[in-house]
């Protein structure tokens, strides 16, 4: 695995450098700002080593804070609207099982996001922090036009309310982990409308919030 410091612009002024695995840095720099509620719509991102360009219009003053796992937790989050987004539980574990891709399997040592669109899956990255992984997969949804109401993303990390909240500024309705949360994550899910999912694996799950969008749930 290899990792590297890499340098996100926004608007032509520095803003952070981070530690990430060097692909897919386009989704990266353009995901970033969406999930931290700093932009709303990425105009460019233009790539330059381990320099990454962004020019973005409706731009936030957003605080944040560095977790001990080295992401960006934003000090907003936006609350999701999107009634008809549903999931059945055997979509459930098809997006538990994409996460069982060749970048853990040959390394062992990377996080891994799928994200789905429209009940058919759409991309997969991985990268060695968590946070990253979700914030390509935004930008993979932000500069293909996604409707985020029409996405569910599913992660291999846990689920504290920084993973929870990038999902909720992108307009993502529904997470699945592999993973557990905390209850500050469980709290923000609660607050912001999204559907947490966690510990999928051999046919069960929990439901920590908004299980309302889970067609035919059972409760045990």
């Amino acid at each position: 695995v290899i990792e590297e410091k890499i340098t996100l612009y926004l608007n032509g002024k520095k803003y952070l450098t981070m530690v990430a695995t060097n692909d897919s840095l386009t989704e990266l720099g353009a995901g970033f700002f969406v999930a931290a509620g700093i932009a709303k719509r990425i105009l460019t991102v233009a790539v330059e080593g381990t320099d990454v360009f962004v020019e973005a219009d409706n731009v936030a003053c957003v605080e944040g804070v560095l977790t001990s796992s080295g992401g960006f937790e934003a000090g907003r989050t936006a609350v999701v609207s999107a009634e008809n987004a549903r999931i059945s539980p055997d979509e459930i574990f098809a997006v538990r099982e994409a996460l069982n891709g060749d970048a853990w399997g040959e390394t062992g040592g990377l996080h891994c996001t799928v994200l789905y669109h429209n009940h058919r899956q759409a991309a997969v990255f991985s990268d060695i922090g968590r946070h990253n992984t979700v914030d390509k997969a935004i930008g993979y949804m932000t500069l293909h036009g996604l409707n985020p109401a029409e996405c569910v993303i599913g992660c291999t990390g846990r689920q504290p309310v920084g993973m929870v909240s990038k999902a909720a500024n992108a307009g993502i309705p529904i997470i699945v982990s592999r993973a557990a949360s905390t209850s500050a994550g469980i709290a923000a899910a609660e607050e912001c409308g999204v559907t947490l999912i966690c510990f999928t694996r051999d046919r069960r799950f929990t439901v920590y919030a908004h299980p309302e969008r889970i067609d035919g749930l059972k409760k045990e």
